[in-house]
């Protein structure tokens, strides 16, 4: 497989391939969308690869997927608060009062469009090639993938995630965008139908795990774990988390702090994760995690008593909290401001099993073997608990203290555990109403769509 630092070139090819014209085309992309050609590009498995890479330059390129939106989250959950330079823009998040022409709200929403727009033109294109080829069907798979991821993200931040009798999914993309026509909101079933349809054909058809940054079955299979938790089709979520973790293909990494001085350097936790270099894939993601997104008062004081305090917090000479998973990264001994995003690491699937083996089986002992697991690699005090309820809360607070001001999870559960009756969402986050839970459409989309999409209740 063609090494990370050749990426930006192959993103530079692509680019003349690819990105043949420049019109506004479609509602749910604010931005002007690049279109491929229709009679070329994607002729052959060597031009299919070339676009696939150019997909996962999607990916990483900027910041939507990388900075910001796992610290909006962050901010909308419990972990982070607005930076030294963080004004009303990002407070707002914080504030979980977040109005439709915030500016981080449409770039995240057209970047993921942008990356499903890319994930289209290879899937459609590739599928069509006349080959026997093996990596045919990988391509396919790994665009599958990286849609599935994109729609997700969109679910969880602008659709009700939480009803799937909900009429508030989001704008499905299947093909390539070819017309400005506008597009209706798909249900939220309809959403879920296509991203775990999306996963089964990754699962199937994905290369083995090989390497931490392209699509792999057990990446697929992990992402399907936590689709199936959110879609509370408990029993078949615990069902794939545990294949991955009896995969053997990961596993943890021997200490919580290993997890973020090793970064993307022969890990064995991540599963799926971004690539960061001197010179090809560099970022800001450090620089803006100390200036506009810092470390919550809340999350520090959980943090104190717990044993991964001083991996998971640093200090200033003067000193300001820094959050210090991702602070000044070192690569090839270079300082960065550089750093990765762990999109799904193990840790994450051992608590995704504790909690939906026990509220889909009300299996207690195996929910608690796999929290202890992670409580045990943190060398924390075990959980003996024998209640179902305190269980559930102490997996919530474990991804709280294990995932923490990294991926923002710990809102989509305060969301989840409020929507099922386990809490009150207010005794930790104040929101307004429940139409706080998701976030506003974009202004641009809701206006240009000729009426065709609603804007979310309560905005």
């Amino acid at each position: 497989m063609i090494q990370i630092k050749y990426i930006k070139h192959i993103l530079t090819v692509t680019g003349i391939l690819m990105f043949t014209s420049c019109n506004l085309t479609d509602v749910t992309d604010v931005d002007p969308v690049y279109q491929i050609s229709e009679d070329k590009v994607i002729t052959n498995i060597d031009q299919a690869q070339t676009a696939l890479y150019g997909t996962y330059g999607a990916l990483i390129d900027g910041a939507s997927y990388i900075s910001y939106t796992p610290a909006i989250t962050s901010m909308m959950g419990l972990t982070m608060k607005p930076g030294v330079w963080g004004g009303g823009t990002e407070n707002s998040f914080f504030k979980n009062d977040v109005l439709s022409d915030n500016y981080y709200l449409e770039l995240i929403y057209t970047d993921m469009y942008f990356l499903i727009n890319n994930a289209n033109h290879v899937i459609t294109k590739t599928e069509k090639l006349e080959t026997e080829d093996a990596r045919k069907n990988e391509i396919v798979a790994e665009a599958k993938f990286l849609r599935a991821l994109s729609n997700f993200y969109l679910l969880r931040l602008w659709g009700e995630f939480f009803d799937e009798n909900s009429t508030n999914g989001i704008v499905l993309k299947k093909e390539p965008i070819v017309s400005a026509n506008p597009q209706a909101r798909a249900s939220v079933a309809e959403t879920y139908n296509l991203i775990l349809e999306d996963l089964e054909y990754a699962i199937q058809y994905a290369p083995s795990f090989s390497d931490t940054f392209y699509a792999s079955s057990i990446a697929a299979k992990a992402l399907k774990s936590k689709v199936l938790l959110y879609k509370k089709d408990y029993s078949n979520a615990a069902q794939a988390a545990l294949e991955v973790i009896n995969s053997n293909e990961r596993e943890l990494e021997d200490t919580f702090s290993d997890i973020f001085t090793k970064k993307i350097i022969e890990t064995k936790e991540a599963i799926f994760q971004t690539p960061f270099d001197n010179s090809n894939d560099r970022n800001n993601k450090a620089f803006m995690y100390r200036a506009y997104f810092g470390v919550s008062d809340y999350y520090i004081s959980q943090m104190e008593d717990d044993a991964r305090y001083e991996a998971a917090i640093a200090y200033t000479s003067s000193g300001s909290a820094r959050n210090n998973k991702f602070n000044n990264s070192v690569y090839n001994g270079v300082p960065l401001t550089a750093d990765t995003e762990y999109f799904l690491r193990l840790g994450e699937i051992y608590l995704i099993y504790a909690e939906a083996v026990l509220r889909g089986n009300d299996d207690i002992d195996e929910a608690l073997d796999a929290l202890n697991n992670i409580r045990e690699r943190s060398e924390n005090i075990l959980i003996s608990s024998t209640n179902k309820d305190e269980i559930l809360e102490a997996i919530r607070v474990e991804k709280v203290l294990e995932l923490g001001a990294e991926s923002g999870e710990e809102w989509y559960d305060l969301v989840r555990y409020h929507k099922e009756g386990n809490i009150d969402i207010n005794t930790y986050k104040e929101i307004s109403s429940d139409s706080k839970l998701i976030l506003p459409l974009p202004i641009q989309t809701v206006q240009l769509s000729e009426g065709l999409i609603n804007q979310n209740p309560g905005y």
